[in-house]
């Protein structure tokens, strides 16, 4: 969809966020419970979507040798995975018994199954190739992460870019460090949504429910971040 520039057209704000479109796509149309489990959702994947494009353009700044770039790309990040974590904080309004009127709608479909949130951990580098057997992938949702599995990680990225004594170093190692520590929290704001809602019961997609994504906050996105820091850099 063009802007309408070309033609004179300023396009109105509606026009610009293409809101007729992605409001016949978007699932707000359902009874309110459902439109607030599926729209925060939505918003999510949304989210992850942009969350992608930063990481992708970090990993071609530190390859390219900007450190700089890099770290602009990486401190935004943060404050992505805060507004994510508020969607779940939003979750919190339904009842436990709302929350379970919509789940038996769901049948086997899960978050669990967030191909975008596996491309994150892929592209990143904490790389568990079990996730390629989560149940009810599709075939093009294995291509997509197999994709990222062919892919330099993020965290392959800064090693390289590191050992050839690239600038800013510290910086982005505390960079790529934040964002670790902000979808930490964020996995333990759904941890406590997923304990509040569910109690000690099972997850969709055969998870254990909350006991799975509290113990999901001890793994790091970036399993070689820490090595060969050296102490100049510090």
């Amino acid at each position: 969809m063009s802007d309408g520039a070309e033609a004179g057209h300023c396009p109105a704000y509606g026009e610009r966020l293409r809101l007729d479109e992605l409001l016949e796509v978007a699932r707000v149309h359902e009874n309110p419970e459902r439109a607030l489990f599926f729209g925060a959702h939505q918003a999510c994947e949304i989210w992850f979507a942009i969350v992608l494009r930063h990481l992708e353009a970090a990993r071609g700044a530190l390859t390219e040798g900007q450190g700089a770039a890099a770290c602009a790309h990486l401190d935004r990040l943060p404050r992505i995975m805060a507004a994510v974590a508020q969607h779940f904080d939003a979750l919190h309004a339904l009842t436990p018994d709302e929350f379970d009127a919509v789940r038996a709608t769901l049948g086997t479909s899960s978050g669990f199954q967030s191909v975008q949130f596996r491309e994150i951990e892929f592209l990143c580098g904490a790389r568990d190739r079990r996730m390629l057997n989560i149940a009810g992938l599709t075939d093009r949702d294995r291509a997509r992460l197999l994709a990222r599995l062919d892919e330099q990680s993020l965290d392959a990225a800064f090693a390289a870019y590191r050992d050839r004594a690239g600038e800013d170093v510290k910086r982005i190692h505390d960079a790529m460090a934040a964002f670790d520590a902000s979808m930490r929290s964020c996995r333990g704001r759904h941890a406590a949504l997923a304990e509040a809602l569910l109690g000690g019961g099972a997850g969709t997609a055969g998870s254990s429910g909350a006991a799975y994504l509290w113990r999901s906050m001890e793994r790091t996105l970036f399993p070689e971040l820490t090595q060969g820091v050296r102490s100049d850099d510090c």
